[in-house]
């Protein structure tokens, strides 16, 4: 079924690039945002969420979109019990994946940006399926539009699976209350984990802005990706001789030169939050650590 459903999302964008090739204007890349077109919609998007506006990009939103888009890729963590050899296949499918992902946003956008003169006001949602359409036909812009929503469903059910199968390991290690660690008895499914998942989504959807609420989920993931390459180097040092499914071919040295790129990438995305955003993640950590009391005591009582 995901094969089926990757088929159907990427094929109209094949399409697009396919037909779209020999209509670029390359001379459009390099166009600035301030060149082209009426901007006094965007500076009032840009005042209005404060912004850095450097040359006519909006580098509050555009960070934050592109870290959104390429994130969580150590999700799949979530189901390496269900992988045969993962010390194989997991390495394997994160260096194709990374790789096809960055050519599915890259190549439909560089031909988008090329065959079209319009300026980044008309740069609303669902613009790409309107170029499509002008490009190709009426069906294939329908056709994107269709496979945007059957993408969106797919990484939907991925991403509630994988941190519904995050929660259960946490409550089987003490961190959450034990219901979380229960299976459906009949698909073997974290049912509760899935229930929570749904929940929290369903209350962050009361956000009036996507923006606001993919730079809150940023923060909070920028913070659980600094833990884990905490972690990930504490491990290193002080349990080498740990037996690890895949070991990164580097020395200490090595895995530390490595990992500063990422985290000055994650510190970049931190400073352009707002207020809002540090409140917002500063409570999530004070929740966090009342219920991690509540458990500690709870296991001493028991």
């Amino acid at each position: 079924m995901s094969i089926t459903i990757c088929v159907l999302a990427m094929s109209p964008f094949l399409v697009f690039i396919v037909v779209g090739f020999n209509q670029i204007q390359p001379s459009r890349w390099l166009q600035t945002a301030n060149s082209i077109g009426n901007n006094s919609t965007m500076d009032n998007i840009v005042d209005e969420n404060e912004s850095w506006d450097i040359s006519g990009v909006m580098w509050g939103p555009f960070l934050n979109n592109l870290f959104w888009n390429l994130n969580s890729y150590d999700s799949a963590a979530s189901f390496a019990g269900e992988v045969k050899d993962p010390g194989r296949a997991f390495p394997k499918a994160m260096f194709l994946s990374v790789g096809f992902v960055a050519l599915a946003y890259l190549l439909p956008l560089l031909v988008a940006t090329g065959c079209s003169s319009a300026g980044r006001e008309e740069w609303v949602d669902g613009y790409l399926a309107t170029i499509v359409a002008d490009v190709v036909g009426p069906w294939c812009g329908a056709w994107v539009v269709i496979a945007a929503g059957l993408s969106n469903l797919a990484m939907f059910q991925s991403e509630m699976s994988s941190d519904a199968y995050q929660i259960m390991g946490m409550a089987e290690r003490g961190f959450l209350p034990q219901i979380f660690s229960r299976k459906s008895s009949k698909y073997g499914t974290p049912i509760y984990g899935i229930m929570l998942g749904v929940g929290v989504i369903l209350l962050m959807n009361m956000s009036s802005s996507l923006t606001h609420l993919i730079e809150m989920l940023n923060f909070n993931y920028a913070l659980s990706l600094l833990l884990a390459f905490m972690a990930f180097l504490k491990l290193r040092i002080s349990k080498p001789e740990l037996h690890r499914p895949y070991r990164i071919p580097l020395p200490t040295w090595g895995c530390v030169i490595l990992l500063i790129p990422p985290i000055l990438s994650i510190l970049i995305i931190m400073m352009l939050a707002s207020w809002t955003t540090i409140c917002f993640c500063l409570g999530t950590i004070i929740l966090s650590m009342i219920m991690w009391t509540f458990q500690q005591q709870n296991k001493k009582s028991t």
